[in-house]
């Protein structure tokens, strides 16, 4: 786990521009900070890079790393977790290393097989590889996008880093993409290839891009597939799953610093935690827990500890704990981002390193085995008669002016209701892109004073209405640029690494080829994942009602509602003079708050909040 960082410019590289490559550095120096240096490649190019040591500690794997010949450099962010088995067969071939790290062993595959060694990598990276004969950059970023990887392009430099922050250390246009912001306060998150900035894109995962006399051409090595299905009984599916997932964890335990496990008391990390116990003897387990019954889930993990015998830490969270950490894990926040559940991520991992700097999540399961509520309500959507729909939609009309909000049971159940009764005449993209979204479009369309219209194709694609169809389009929008975004961005505030193992490309592989009703069907979600690890499991763990990983917002936002909407950055003046909002709205928007009329405003306001403050940080200071 590292930071990176590059410039190349048309022109001779001047002093400012070397100064702010360094200065740039010290901005993401979080991402790594046993070790920072800058490289000056060729007088057009200037590579930089902060090291969080995980494997081989030493010096001599400090990046930039160069081979012997002056020609290769290399910069990478990530893990490469079968490096030894091809450090092997690069040995073989004569090659010689000085370090026992996976970053050489990277350096020496890419000089031999240039793009093509990215199919033999299992890991997850993104670095930068330059030819200095060539004067030629390869870029490139893991299949599922667990490191993020950014570009800025104008007319007299190209620049490149694991954080948007780095680049207001250089002279760049800050213009507002209009459509990002949209989809912002569509998702509230904003999905590759854009970015919040019109001049800056993200890589997209699963892809490699060259840098060569100025332009950057984009080729995809890897894209998560659900076809072709194959036949195979639940019985032997599930001896697989076991046999892929037990050796994915396995693999991600190689570690030079001491390594441990999230437990949420949810599935997948318990079944995490499970195997990365049996491998290690005095396993340290790590979970959060709220002050409000309905968010808290902590009792579960409780029982996963009992069971495996972890060295567990609970970290209980209440209102006292959000007031006193908010400006911090808002400061955190490098682009808008209002996954709400990304501070108790902050405070999880905040947590976490100052016991060790290595832990291990679930990460991916949802996606891939089917473990949203969404995907069950798919199902009941597909396997739904006529009789049926017409009784959720009159419970659903009976029930429509009751409280709809994720604040409680009963809220939440009518939320949950009144978005399934409403999907029933929708295509199965419709009905996604409707839940994949946070903020109602109308809301959305009084608030920004430019609301482009957004075309969901763009985004998501259906070529069937197979569940697995559901679960593709998950792992390519909302794992990549909502859940891995979260975790990567929070925990490299903390300087923590976090690895994932359900998201080894050969296990997700399979489980893509598996039929959908082995994932989701009338006994619940994740079914095959359930079966292949009930035994390992607590009863209380597998049978329990999925809540998801949420904080209690609407609780505790509504105590400290002034301090953070009556503030300057909310006052007529300034919103007015950012062009972007419209104030009527806000202030309709906050008044209704004071009278505690939330209902799903919650959203609107805490993505207004982000915004906000990222704005006032990196646009205008």
């Amino acid at each position: 786990m590292c930071g990176i960082i590059g410039i190349s410019v048309k022109n001779n590289l001047s002093n400012s521009e070397l100064d702010n490559i360094d200065k740039a550095l010290k901005s993401i120096q979080h991402r790594g900070p046993n070790y920072q240096q800058s490289k000056v490649c060729s007088k057009y190019l200037a590579l930089g890079h902060a090291r969080l040591s995980i494997i081989d500690l030493s010096p001599s794997a400090h990046q930039p790393m160069t081979d012997k010949s002056g020609r290769y450099t290399l910069i990478f962010n990530g893990e490469i977790y079968n490096y030894k088995v091809l450090k092997k067969t690069l040995q073989s071939k004569g090659k010689t290393f000085k370090t026992s790290s996976d970053t050489e062993v990277l350096l020496q595959l890419l000089i031999d097989k240039g793009a093509e060694a990215l199919k033999l990598l299992v890991g997850f990276f993104s670095f930068a590889f330059y030819d200095n004969l060539k004067d030629e950059l390869l870029l490139a970023r893991d299949r599922f996008g667990i490191k993020p990887l950014l570009f800025y392009q104008d007319n007299s430099k190209f620049i490149f880093s694991s954080e948007l922050q780095a680049f207001f250390s250089f002279d760049i246009d800050k213009k507002i993409d209009s459509k990002a912001l949209e989809l912002l306060f569509t998702l509230t998150y904003i999905p590759a290839p854009l970015s919040i900035l019109k001049n800056v894109s993200k890589a997209k995962p699963g892809c490699y891009y060259i840098y060569k006399q100025n332009t950057l051409t984009e080729h995809i090595y890897y894209q998560p597939t659900i076809s072709p299905q194959i036949d195979v009984s639940f019985e032997d599916a599930k001896l697989k799953v076991k046999s892929l997932l037990e050796a994915s964890v396995k693999l991600r335990m190689v570690s030079d610093v001491d390594l441990g496990s999230f437990l949420s008391g949810g599935v997948d990390s318990s079944i995490i935690a499970t195997l990365a116990k049996d491998l290690k003897p005095n396993l340290k387990t790590f979970s959060v827990g709220f002050d409000h019954p309905y968010f808290d889930e902590s009792k579960y993990a409780e029982d996963v500890v009992r069971k495996i015998g972890s060295h567990h830490t609970k970290i209980l969270l209440n209102k006292a704990d959000f007031k006193q950490n908010f400006e911090a894990f808002i400061d955190t926040i490098t682009e808008p981002f209002a996954d709400s559940s990304a501070y108790a991520v902050y405070l999880l991992t905040q947590k976490t390193k100052q016991n060790l700097a290595v832990a291990l999540s679930g990460d991916g399961a949802d996606e891939i085995f089917g473990g949203y509520r969404k995907h069950y309500a798919e199902y009941v959507v597909q396997q739904s008669g006529v009789i049926q729909k017409g009784v959720v939609k009159l419970v659903a009309s009976l029930a429509r002016f009751g409280k709809s909000s994720r604040g409680g049971r009963l809220s939440d159940a009518n939320r949950k209701l009144q978005k399934l009764a409403s999907s029933y005449a929708m295509s199965p993209a419709e009905r996604y892109w409707k839940w994949a979204s946070f903020i109602h479009e109308n809301d959305r369309g009084q608030l920004l004073k430019n609301s482009p219209i957004i075309n969901y194709s763009n985004w998501i694609s259906f070529k069937s209405n197979n569940l697995n169809e559901v679960l593709l389009n998950d792992q390519l929008l909302v794992l990549p640029n909502d859940m891995l975004t979260k975790v990567d961005m929070m925990s490299m505030a903390n300087s923590l690494e976090v690895r994932t193992p359900f998201l080894d490309h050969r296990l997700v592989d399979y489980v893509n080829t598996l039929p959908s009703e082995y994932k989701v069907n009338k006994n619940g979600r994740k079914q095959i994942l359930i079966e292949t690890f009930k035994e390992r499991l607590p009863e209380s763990v597998y049978k329990r009602t999925k809540k998801g990983f949420e904080i209690p917002l609407e609780s505790w936002l509504s105590d400290n509602i002034n301090d953070l909407l009556f503030t300057s950055i909310f006052s007529k003046e300034y919103i007015e003079n950012q062009g972007l909002f419209n104030f009527n709205f806000i202030d309709n928007l906050r008044n209704n708050w004071q009278k505690k009329q939330f209902n799903n405003s919650i959203y609107v306001i805490w993505t207004l909040l982000i915004f906000q403050h990222w704005w006032k940080k990196y646009i205008e200071n």
